[in-house]
């Protein structure tokens, strides 16, 4: 018999939720980071009284509150801080880095206490700044962080950082080999075969989405959005039971998926995620996709169920063939492309994720934050900037070249909005559209709490 199940059940988040949850009772949440003791710790009681409320989050109130002139001294804060980070050492160990950047948020929340405008804040509207900063900090730092972007100094990188990009390469390799799985061999029901491919392209692409993004909270929302859809999916049919159902179809996904640097998206969203952040449902998807990627990176044939061995023989060796010509294939294009394109002037990106120095919806109120951070001088244009690690940081967070923010602000909000609903009305095709436009506007486009009205329609 297949041992799957067992397998999955080692890593299953739900079995050990509950073996933990009387001990959490009477020792506290383990995972929670200590706050701070002084008087500017009642921060923190205004935001647990609101844990349940509706999330509220503008990036762009947070940028306005720091234009505040009373805010100065915050603003003094983040810059010494960006500035020390980036030119006291070249590079710091993943260790070294989470414990600076988590004991920043904390003096900086701390502060939030104690000037204007911040001190006046409550609730959701606390918790929006304090997200703020998180993403303001983590986009400039992200370069230095995310371990994609350190792959040039591998031989010169921690243990930590290298583990990430071995991990990622490993899990590439698997999941190429064993691309052709099908749904029985993961024990997947029966009963989703007619909807497993709807749904594992519309799940991977959310999922393959956390490279779009640079702040722990967006990549985390990705991987929200990418489990919901499995998991509502699941609900629908009543096989809502933990390992058995929900992670073997994440991990067809990932295997069906084509997904760059998994491993390092789920570390950097672990290291750089404020630890009060993670809550229920965000920590539990999150295991689930790490014990996904820790069970496809130890597979080999002996974990699948396997009816016909000579059969499945044949279909591996296939693959094989096929990941030979796709090489070929690939080696060639690389060699054209060498010939027909010019050498370059300068070092190249060291990184396919550092394009720009924030992610899109960051970019849109770049020059609203240039004014009250130092500009340094002439920038390039975000596609045209190529960072290095030991180059030295600029003082501004962002470069300004756009000339009309807020009409760019909007475009892209309307570009996300016509892409979600256009999954959605293909994931629900026997719906009437002008319901699922409705569900959308009213839960404002986010994809897993949309999913979830839909399918209880």
């Amino acid at each position: 018999m297949n041992s799957t199940k067992q397998d999955l059940s080692e890593f299953d988040p739900l079995t050990v939720d509950k073996a933990n949850t009387k001990d959490q009772q009477t020792t506290g949440q383990e995972k929670t980071t200590e706050k701070p003791t002084n008087k500017s710790s009642t921060i923190w009681e205004k935001y647990d009284r609101d844990e349940d409320e509706e999330p509220f989050y503008d990036f762009q109130l947070f940028i306005q509150q720091l234009r505040d002139p009373r805010a100065k001294p915050i603003v003094r804060y983040i810059k010494s801080f960006l500035h020390d980070f980036q030119t006291v050492r070249v590079l710091w160990t993943a260790e070294e880095q989470k414990k600076l950047i988590n004991d920043f948020k904390l003096f900086i929340y701390d502060k939030f206490g104690v000037y204007k405008p911040f001190c006046e804040l409550e609730g959701p509207r606390l918790r929006n700044a304090q997200e703020g900063l998180e993403k303001l900090i983590m986009g400039k730092l992200y370069s230095r962080c995310f371990s994609p972007c350190l792959k040039p100094l591998e031989q010169k990188l921690d243990e930590y950082h290298l583990h990430d990009l071995q991990d990622d390469r490993q899990l590439s390799l698997k999941a190429k080999e064993y691309r052709f799985i099908s749904p029985q061999e993961l024990d997947i029901p029966n009963l989703l075969s007619d909807k497993l491919n709807r749904l594992v392209e519309l799940s991977g692409k959310e999922l393959n989405k956390v490279n779009h993004f640079k702040a722990p909270r967006d990549k985390m929302i990705c991987v929200l959005n990418s489990c919901k859809i499995i998991m509502a999916i699941l609900t629908n049919n009543k096989l809502e039971n933990g390992a058995d159902s929900f992670i073997p179809l994440l991990i067809y996904t990932i295997l069906k998926s084509t997904l760059s640097s998994l491993a390092s998206n789920t570390r950097y969203i672990e290291r750089f995620r404020f630890d009060a952040f993670f809550r229920g449902e965000a920590l539990y998807y999150l295991n689930s996709l790490q014990a996904a990627i820790s069970f496809i990176i130890n597979i080999d044939e002996s974990t699948f169920t396997i009816e016909d061995p000579n059969q499945f023989k044949q279909r591996y060796d296939q693959n094989q063939k096929k990941l030979v010509e796709e090489e070929e294939i690939a080696q060639k294009e690389r060699q054209n492309k060498k010939i027909v394109d010019p050498p370059p002037s300068r070092s190249p990106n060291p990184s396919q994720f550092i394009f720009q120095p924030l992610d899109e919806a960051a970019n849109t109120i770049k020059g609203k934050v240039n004014e009250f951070f130092f500009n340094t001088g002439p920038q390039q244009k975000p596609e045209e900037v190529h960072p290095t690690v030991a180059s030295p940081p600029s003082v501004a967070l962002y470069d300004d070249d756009s000339q009309d923010i807020d009409r760019l602000a909007q475009r892209l909000q309307e570009t996300e909005q016509r892409n979600t609903l256009s999954t959605l009305k293909s994931m629900f095709p026997e719906m009437d559209p002008e319901i699922i436009e409705d569900v959308c506007i009213a839960k404002k486009y986010r994809v897993g709490a949309t999913v979830d009205i839909l399918l209880s329609l």
